[in-house]
């Protein structure tokens, strides 16, 4: 019987419900002690129905007061040595380099996964100094480090902030393709762009802002919507007060937040991303998966998941006049055509990101770091 405990530890309990409850509930049925370790900002009751322990912990996620950090070090720290987790899974900034401290003073076996690099590594300056300084003195604690894309491990590697033979690539974190079906697409009738993620400069919401006043201009019954939250702790945020603006100007719709991006997908004609940099963006493979064709930049992490001329287009980054012309391009398609942009893209994620792939990789390697383990 395996009675073996597993941390996953990131710095949003919602994050981890929509980005790995798949995997965790999986771990749970074969028969590990699995924990959830997060701030609770939604309801986790879903933890306890899939037989998910869950302890709340407290995360200065974007701010920089080294005394807040060092708590959450002795905070982790502390925790891991009273349950004596046998593996810890870190996800993003402060729990991978917090948490990857805490797990090496206590000993406990760690994987740190580099969901992406974001605001940090995409603008330069002391934070991104520092910030890299802190991953490689924590990763050189890690078991092992996963990347969401390869470029990531490259850039990493590359600067020496890991060693390569730590490193693995996984595609993404994977998609319920049961749960992400096709829903059949409205296509032209009514047509509409869709952003989704958080209102971010660096997500490019300014570029589709723009390429919106001009489509519209030639096309002014298309809808562009955005959905996502506004005002997060983030230096790249963009305020109420700045979306009010351009609702005001009749360019775009707020269609505020949600936990079900489902129905907001299946209402789109064509999903929109044009960000600066990406892990593996979740919300192009839901997307990619419900068959809507996508336009994305041409950058890591959304690159890997649109098929350039098949199943959506790839704009340059921070470029408003080529993702005007992605636009243009998308608009011109036949209905037909838009349909099978939407097949393909939804094959290419069954290939490669089907969640049952990444369950596989977890197990198997839970597999050899845990080998005297009877699953049941």
């Amino acid at each position: 019987m395996n009675n073996k405990k597993l941390a996953f530890v990131g710095n949003s309990a919602q994050t981890m419900i929509n980005f790995r409850y798949g995997v965790m509930k999986s771990l749970a049925q074969s028969g590990y002690n699995v924990y959830v370790i997060a701030p609770k900002d939604c309801d986790v009751l879903i933890f306890r129905k899939a037989s998910i322990n869950f302890i709340p912990i407290e995360i200065d996620c974007k701010g920089v007061n080294p005394f807040r950090d060092l708590a959450l070090v002795r905070q982790l720290r502390n925790l891991y040595k009273k349950e004596k987790f046998d593996v810890v899974f870190h996800y993003t900034i402060k729990p991978v380099i917090y948490g990857g401290w805490a797990s090496h003073l206590v000993g406990i076996k760690q994987i740190s996964v580099i969901t992406g690099l974001g605001y940090t590594f995409i603008n330069k300056g002391w934070l991104n100094r520092l910030v890299k300084r802190l991953y490689r003195s924590s990763l050189s604690g890690a078991n092992e480090v996963w990347f969401l894309n390869q470029e990531d491990r490259t850039l990493f590697v590359e600067q020496e902030i890991v060693s390569k033979f730590k490193t693995r690539v996984i595609n993404g974190e994977g998609v319920n393709l049961d749960h992400y079906k096709p829903i059949p697409n409205s296509c032209h009738q009514k047509f509409s762009f869709l952003f989704i993620g958080r209102v971010l400069w660096d997500k490019g919401v300014g570029e589709f802002v723009e390429a919106a006043k001009v489509v519209k201009k030639q096309h002014p019954h298309i809808q562009f919507n955005i959905l996502g939250p506004l005002g997060a702790s983030n230096p790249a945020s963009i305020s109420q007060e700045q979306m009010e603006q351009w609702e005001h100007l009749g360019v775009v719709r707020y269609l505020g937040e949600t936990t079900d991006v489902v129905p907001y997908i299946s209402s789109a004609s064509c999903i929109v991303l044009p960000s600066y940099r990406e892990g593996i963006s979740r919300v192009l493979l839901e997307s990619a998966a419900m068959e809507r064709p996508i336009i994305a930049s041409n950058v890591p992490g959304c690159r890997e998941i649109v098929l350039n001329g098949e199943s959506g287009f790839l704009c340059e980054p921070q470029n408003v006049s080529s993702l005007i012309a992605c636009m243009m391009h998308m608009l011109s398609l036949s209905a037909d055509e838009c349909m099978n942009f939407g097949k393909k893209g939804r094959l290419h994620v069954k290939e490669l990101y089907d969640e049952q792939l990444t369950i596989n990789i977890y197990k198997n390697r839970l597999n050899e770091l845990l080998p005297e383990i009877n699953h049941v």
